[in-house]
């Protein structure tokens, strides 16, 4: 059960959060907070493997051309480290770095190669 005021988890037991002395109107049930937690994870990378972030972003900034083949890289070590660690999320994030990636590589390569 999470302090509706501050977010703290808290026992199921609590009449109170112990951060924040609010009020914990009565426990809320595992279904809610999984619930919660999928919402919040469509905000915020909550459990998310640290390299899908990295390569995430990477495959978003790769547009800029010069990041492209790092986001490349990336992707395929989150993809690599998700697959030993199949607990955190992120794989789309991965996947979505490494064909941004191969695009932009390939526009890139193209522009740099095109005759003049």
């Amino acid at each position: 059960m999470y302090c509706r005021k501050c977010g703290i988890e808290l026992s199921n037991d609590a009449a109170f959060c112990r951060q924040c002395g609010t009020s914990v109107v009565g426990p809320r049930t595992i279904q809610q907070q999984t619930n919660d937690d999928k919402a919040l994870g469509y905000i915020v990378p909550v459990g998310t493997s640290a390299l899908s972030i990295v390569a995430g972003y990477l495959g978003l900034f790769s547009v800029l051309l010069v990041p492209a083949p790092f986001a490349i890289l990336l992707g395929i070590l989150a993809l690599k480290d998700l697959k030993k660690n199949p607990r955190p999320h992120g794989k789309g994030r991965a996947i979505f770095a490494i064909i941004m990636g191969t695009v932009c590589t390939i526009l890139f390569l193209f522009l740099i190669l095109m005759p003049r």
